[in-house]
């Protein structure tokens, strides 16, 4: 509670987080001043990151980390995040790759997906779906589903050993698993589930259904920021990408291009879909016809509040900017990440914004998010000692009378916890 007074008291004196991240001093930078300078008024009283990278170059043009944990972590680069939906796109390019499924697939969602007495919710949409509708409306039900098809799919691979290490040379070729190799210290890597992984994890008990949260980017696969607006990038390019630098003098290995083992076709497929979902879809409400915003919205479950997340780049064709916008316990990705986003796309194409969304900004910049405190998921007990025993002092009972009200419930009996696993239900994603 006193962290939360702290928080509050300092963000309300000076509408500013308490710390933030420090870009390098040791030469030039590719950074973009303006758009530099709005992310971190975007950023403020939030904790969590905003990192967008020129696609053809790799050049990075903001980076934006800010924390209220006291903390120096960029958390752009230093941080590993379950990537909730943003990783849809990568899942569609590897099973489109992989022959598992064609754009026209589809899965049936009957409010989220069912297994026995396993229930992962999903938000309102029409069912079934194909690949360019779960995409854009964010299906956890099609993505659980198709992922699973391919992790038992006997007739493609041999055993799930094979499925999940095949899986895996997908992510790594996007860029997942393993640091990007920024020309900054501090980066990590995430993680990427592979054969050795789970058979350690599971002591080799494990089949589609125990990963199937990967499907929908929760579970054993985590990423850095930095990772997710490199996959935008990825697909912004059709297909290659650059490591990611900040250095305008970086070595000749950041202008190695880096191609990925998704098809091109794939690519086509992925980036309709994500157009549809700002035309249609979860991110409809960063529409605007002039620069043809692609994007993934995200929602990662956590202790806490959800993350808001949100990828993207624009415009569709000859993309000259890809994002991603990462707060932590923001809620739905719709809400926070992707309108943020769109205002930083915006003064990147334009080189300005207009007064309408002027105004947006400083609603943002003055909007507090208070993270989570992991101390809250600590149950804590306090032993109290018994106090000394008075002499009982008796008195002659007298008739009362017993209203039924509220108070007068008789003890409640603790039931024993419910098996079913439920996913909290999103309204959005």
């Amino acid at each position: 509670m006193k962290r939360y007074l702290l928080i509050i008291i300092t963000a309300l004196l000076s509408f500013t987080n308490l710390f933030g991240q420090v870009l390098p001093t040791d030469g030039k930078l590719t950074i973009n001043t303006k758009l530099q300078k709005l992310g971190e008024r975007l950023m403020q009283s939030k904790q969590g990151c905003i990192v967008a990278i020129e696609p053809e170059t790799g050049e990075i043009k903001c980076m934006v980390s800010t924390s209220f944990e006291g903390d120096s972590i960029n958390r752009a680069i230093g941080m590993e995040y379950s990537p909730g939906s943003t990783f849809k796109p990568a899942q569609a390019l590897t099973l489109l790759s992989e022959f598992i499924v064609n754009k026209d697939s589809k899965y049936t969602c009957h409010e989220g997906f069912w297994n026995e007495n396993i229930h992962i919710g999903c938000h309102e949409h029409r069912s079934p779906q194909d690949l360019i509708g779960a995409l854009a409306n964010s299906c956890n039900s099609w993505f659980c589903k198709a992922f699973m098809a391919m992790m038992k799919d006997r007739k493609k691979y041999e055993t799930k050993l094979v499925a999940i290490d095949t899986w895996k040379q997908y992510m790594s070729s996007y860029g997942f698993g393993a640091p990007l190799g920024i020309d900054m210290p501090g980066e990590k890597g995430g993680v990427m589930p592979d054969s050795k992984l789970l058979e350690q994890e599971f002591n080799g008990r494990w089949n589609q259904t125990t990963i199937m949260w990967v499907g929908m980017g929760q579970g054993e696969a985590t990423v850095t920021p930095i990772q997710l607006c490199n996959l935008a990038a990825l697909i912004a390019n059709r297909g290659y990408y650059y490591i990611p630098h900040i250095h305008k003098d970086a070595g000749d290995e950041y202008k190695e291009k880096h191609v990925a083992k998704a098809s091109e076709k794939a690519f086509e497929i992925v980036i309709e879909g994500m157009r549809k979902a700002v035309l249609t879809g979860t991110a409809h409400s960063i529409c605007k016809p002039d620069w043809q915003i692609c994007g993934k919205t995200g929602t990662a479950e956590n202790p806490g509040d959800d993350h808001s997340i949100f990828i993207g780049f624009a415009p569709m064709d000859k993309p000259k900017i890809a994002i991603c916008t990462f707060i932590e316990n923001g809620g739905f990705g719709a809400d926070m990440a992707a309108p943020i986003s769109q205002l930083m796309i915006e003064q990147y194409l334009t080189g300005k914004l207009s007064a309408h969304s002027e105004h947006k900004v400083r609603q943002w910049e003055n909007f507090l998010v208070i993270p989570h405190d992991p101390a809250d998921d600590i149950d804590t007990f306090v032993e109290v000692p018994e106090p000394v025993k008075a002499k009982p002092i008796i008195k002659k009972p007298r008739a009362t009378t017993v209203k039924k009200n509220a108070a007068t419930k008789p003890n409640q009996v603790k039931k024993a916890p419910v098996k079913t696993v439920v996913c909290k239900k999103k309204a959005k994603s």
